[in-house]
C-alpha cells in the first residue's frame, strides 16, 4: 500500500461556512458579493476577458462590478496573470486596460513562473476558489466548480499568499 504524506497545516471548519458553486452558481454569487463589498477586494485571476463589444457577457460584468466597488470606495487589488511558460496572454489584456484606465489598483503577473489560480477575497471573510477564470466560456457555457468560504481566519490565510503573489508580480 502506498503512504501519502499531507504537509499542509489543517485548519479547523467549526463556525465556518462553505458552498460549492457549480458552474452558473459562481457568477450569481460572486457578482452579488461584489456589489456587497465594503471595504476591500483582492483578486489574483488566471485568466480575465473584457469584450467591451459583448452586450451578455459574464466576466464583463464582475470586471465592471470592480470598478463600480472602486468608485464605492472599496480598496481593489487585482492580479492578472500576463506571462506563462507557454507564452504571453494577450487576451488579459483589455481588462488590465479597462481597469487601470478607470483608477483600480491592477497589476500583471509578468513573471515567468504561471499564477494559474482564481482567488477573489472579500472584506476578509469570503474566499472564493476553484476553476472559474472569468471568461465568458468559464461563467456561462463551461462545466466548472468553485467553492465559497466564508470565514476570517482562511481569509487572512488567503490574503498573506496574495501579498506574496503581489510582491512578486510587481
Amino acid at each position: 500500500a502506498t503512504t501519502i504524506t499531507v504537509t499542509a497545516t489543517p485548519t479547523p471548519t467549526e463556525g465556518y461556512e462553505i458552498y460549492v458553486l457549480e458552474d452558473k452558481n459562481y457568477y450569481r454569487s460572486l457578482i452579488n458579493d461584489l456589489k456587497n463589498a465594503k471595504k476591500k477586494i483582492l483578486v489574483a485571476m488566471y485568466s480575465m476577458i473584457y469584450d467591451p463589444d459583448d452586450s451578455f457577457d459574464w466576466a464583463n460584468d464582475l470586471i465592471r462590478e470592480l470598478v463600480n466597488a472602486k468608485e464605492r470606495g472599496v480598496n481593489v487589488k487585482v492580479i492578472i496573470e500576463y506571462r506563462t511558460y507557454w507564452g504571453y496572454m494577450d487576451d488579459n489584456l483589455d481588462a488590465y486596460d479597462y481597469l487601470r484606465v478607470h483608477g483600480v489598483n491592477v497589476q500583471l503577473d509578468d513573471e515567468k513562473d504561471t499564477d494559474h489560480m482564481k482567488l477573489v477575497i472579500i472584506d476578509g471573510r469570503i474566499v472564493y476558489v476553484g476553476s472559474h477564470n472569468w471568461s465568458e466560456s468559464a461563467l456561462y457555457y463551461n462545466h466548472e466548480t468553485s467553492v465559497k468560504i466564508v470565514s476570517e481566519e482562511i481569509a487572512k490565510t488567503y490574503e498573506a499568499y496574495f501579498e506574496t503573489i503581489k510582491t512578486s508580480a510587481s
